[in-house]
């Protein structure tokens, strides 16, 4: 009896361990197509059979992280978490679940799950700094700087105290409103670094943010004594006497800290941005400024940003532009390609009326390959005020073939309406014509009504006798546009006279005689031919 029994067990063993091996057999082989299937970014599939997974063992946690990931492909953040979560209960000291758990509650805002997770890994991990530093961030992304203070205790417990983690607590005394410990944390600090006197004049700052001003001055008075030159102190002896009010000993630091060897430029300029700043809000006297920055330009300059923002100071106190064009010049001898300082000098040349000036600031523009058309327009237009019409030419068909790099549309559209305006009367000039009148309607192909161009374009069609009735056409619109111009008025008469309207030409002169002497105008050789012509004409009608 008791064979039987024995036998009967064994065979129920047996079976057991057979069913088992064949449920594992099956569970591995759904496992890997899963994977295969997730590798082929096939997701819904992998899901499914990853799913079919979960229901052979519920507790397999290489299922349920898997899961999580792919949910998270598919862009189902609260099916990823919960499976985690899953995974983290059946297996709480598994510190990658947990991983990955924080980073999911973190990347969907749930600060609060993600923070009581780290605290428990903290707890569970203590050999891991890792998880001490993101402690540390969730603490700061909550304000809470008495836990961030424990917490870099922890970390120079495990790795020893630093410079950093030193001056990171001095930082959080003083979020804080703790200035004892700040003290405390900032006094060790220059006990063990006698030689670097920045925490000595760190020391001073407290005192003057305390409001002790004497224990702050007393403070940097003895580094001074140690390094008359040390730009943390210079800088906040400046402070100092700016808040006493002191005008001229606050002068006396920023000037030494601005012209210090060792200070770069980048800083420069943001010092001298502020000072910039307080100086126009104040509407305060610019003496002391542009002395200072002359003083700044004398060390050697990286690039142009301090001449740079000199000048647009100087600008916007509207100072003299005899002693603003010598800083402009300055920053094109640093850099020729700068725009704002040749596009002020184009502005000045061209109020001024200075054709070789315009000549000297576009000219090479152009041959430093500016794109900026403006600069070959206004050469196009010095070089024919200067009768060098060819050179004027090139340089306003050169621009066109730029034009599209200006990025404002309306600078654009008249850029080239005035190009070809120009051109036209440039080519008409040079005895060519035909080039002049296809200028001409590549300019009203941009603005049918352009007065200037409908004139002259009617004007040298009737001198050539052709095309008269469009001539007419053009002139008549330009005088609707412009009805009290003599020129257009003159044009007018004379386009008549040529199609033999004698009578309608003399009507059409008087009224040029009569709006000239209105206005004071002497009348021109032209005009003056014009009007002998088409009265003897209307005579002998």
């Amino acid at each position: 009896m008791h064979a039987i029994i024995r036998i009967l067990s064994l065979v129920i063993i047996f079976c057991s361990s057979f069913v088992a091996s064949a449920q594992q057999t099956k569970f591995d082989y759904i496992f890997q197509e899963a994977l295969r299937q997730k590798l082929a970014n096939k997701y819904d599939a992998a899901i499914d059979l990853f799913d079919y997974c979960h229901q052979l063992d519920p507790n397999s946690g290489a299922v349920l992280y898997e899961l999580s990931e792919l949910y998270r492909y598919v862009k189902n953040d609260t099916l990823a978490i919960r499976a985690l979560e899953r995974a983290s209960q059946l297996y709480p000291k598994n510190y990658w679940y947990k991983n990955k758990l924080v980073s999911l509650y973190v990347e969907n805002r749930r600060m609060d799950e993600a923070l009581k997770n780290v605290e428990e890994m903290a707890r569970l991990f203590p050999e891991k700094s890792e998880i001490l530093m993101m402690l540390l961030q969730l603490y700061e992304s909550k304000n809470d700087y008495a836990n961030m203070v424990k917490v870099i205790d922890k970390i120079e417990v495990k790795e020893g105290k630093s410079e950093h983690w030193s001056m990171e607590k001095f930082r959080l005394f003083l979020q804080m409103n703790d200035e004892k410990r700040a003290f405390e944390e900032m006094e060790n600090l220059a006990d063990e670094y006698p030689n670097d006197l920045r925490y000595q004049v760190v020391i001073g700052d407290l005192y003057l943010d305390a409001g002790k001003k004497e224990d702050a001055l007393k403070q940097f008075k003895m580094v001074e004594e140690q390094d008359p030159t040390n730009m943390t102190l210079l800088l906040s002896m400046a402070n100092l006497y700016h808040q006493e009010g002191d005008t001229a000993r606050y002068q006396e630091y920023v000037t030494r800290l601005l012209t210090h060897k060792e200070v770069d430029d980048a800083t420069r300029v943001r010092m001298l941005s502020v000072l910039v700043h307080e100086n126009l809000a104040t509407d305060a006297d610019s003496t002391w400024l542009l002395s200072l920055f002359d003083k700044v330009l004398q060390q050697p300059q990286e690039n142009a940003d301090i001449l740079e923002l000199k000048a647009r100071y100087m600008v916007t106190k509207k100072m003299p532009v005899a002693e603003l064009k010598p800083v402009l010049y300055q920053i094109l001898d640093i850099d020729p390609e700068h725009d704002m300082a040749r596009q002020l000098l184009l502005d000045y040349a061209i109020e001024e009326n200075d054709s070789q000036g315009i000549v000297d600031i576009c000219k090479p523009a152009v041959e430093y390959n500016m794109d900026a058309p403006v600069f070959y327009f206004y050469l196009g237009v010095a070089y024919f005020q200067m009768e060098e019409k060819e050179k004027a030419v090139d340089a306003l068909r050169s621009g066109l073939n730029h034009v599209e790099n200006e990025q404002n549309e309306e600078n654009r559209m008249n850029i080239r309406v005035n190009s070809y305006a120009l051109l036209g009367d440039v080519y008409h000039q040079l005895g060519q014509d035909d080039m002049a009148f296809q200028a001409y309607d590549s300019c009203l192909v941009y603005k049918r009504n352009d007065a200037h161009v409908l004139n002259n374009y009617a004007y040298y069609l009737s001198l050539k006798k052709k095309d008269l009735q469009r001539a007419e056409e053009m002139s008549r619109l330009s005088n609707e546009l412009e009805p009290d111009n003599s020129n257009y008025l003159d044009t007018y008469a004379w386009v008549l006279f040529q199609q033999k309207r004698y009578d309608e030409a003399k009507q059409y002169m008087d009224k040029v005689v009569e709006l000239m002497e209105r206005d004071g105008e002497e009348i021109s050789d032209d005009v003056a031919d014009h009007i002998k012509k088409i009265n003897k004409k209307a005579k002998k009608k």
